[in-house]
């Protein structure tokens, strides 16, 4: 993994709570990133196993740029 990029982390993993399970039982992905221009640390958490981790990252941030315009 290429850490200048702002990626962290890359993880498959499994809700482990007793109803999260029940509810979600299949694998889940967390991307972990630290934002370059504001040394925020972000967890994303995913169904997505298909996109480079680095996309959903971009994903989530337009995503929450929109939702800070409708606010």
């Amino acid at each position: 993994m290429d850490k200048t990029t702002g990626l962290r982390l890359d993880q498959t993993v499994v809700l482990s709570g007793f109803y999260s399970q029940q509810e979600y039982p299949e694998a889940l992905r967390r991307i972990g990133f630290r934002d370059p221009q504001t040394g925020k640390a972000l967890v994303f958490l995913t169904n997505n196993f298909t996109e480079p981790a680095l996309t959903i990252t971009q994903l989530y941030r337009c995503r929450w740029q929109v939702e800070l315009f409708f606010k």
